[in-house]
């Protein structure tokens, strides 16, 4: 028996610590490039149903906001800088047209209906103020209005995170 348990020991241990080396310049891909501190401490994870620091189960979300994630994912995990600030620039109808679905919608069975109407609308008010730093190329105003955009997205998912 005490052989049998050493020779598991062994298996796992050289599964586990055996192959390549995770390369720790590659981000996963729901964990930010940058500054992800406003996730820390704010009880995002436990409100998604358990998930970490930015991650969402997709398969739990309703379509019109998976359809919003689809949108926002590659643009909001974009390396910062002109290039990501012009294609979130150049999907501000998409991004519209996701939060007006989101507002058509009925609330999800067994989310808070007031939080997830208001929810939407602050989305779509947030995507709203996104214009103003795009029309004027505001490199400086875009991200705080960008961090909007994802921050109302989350607060969104929180009033849907009771939805199964």
């Amino acid at each position: 028996m005490k052989t049998a348990l050493v020779g598991a020991l062994v298996l796992v241990a050289a599964a586990c610590g055996g192959g390549a080396k995770p390369d720790p310049t590659v981000q996963p891909m729901d964990v930010q490039p940058h500054d992800v501190s406003h996730h820390a401490g704010s009880g995002e994870g436990a409100a998604m149903g358990g998930k970490g620091m930015g991650e969402h189960d997709e398969h739990n979300m309703p379509a019109t906001v998976s359809k919003f994630h689809d949108t926002l994912a590659p643009r909001w995990h974009a390396e910062h800088g002109a290039k990501r600030m012009a294609d979130t620039c150049a999907a501000l109808p998409q991004f519209h047209a996701d939060a007006a679905a989101i507002i058509a919608a009925p609330a999800p069975q067994g989310a808070d209906a007031s939080a997830w109407a208001a929810g939407g609308t602050q989305l779509d008010a947030s995507v709203t103020a996104l214009e103003a730093p795009c029309k004027a190329n505001d490199a400086a105003a875009f991200e705080p209005a960008f961090e909007r955009v994802h921050t109302s997205f989350h607060k969104l998912l929180e009033a849907n995170a009771h939805h199964e």
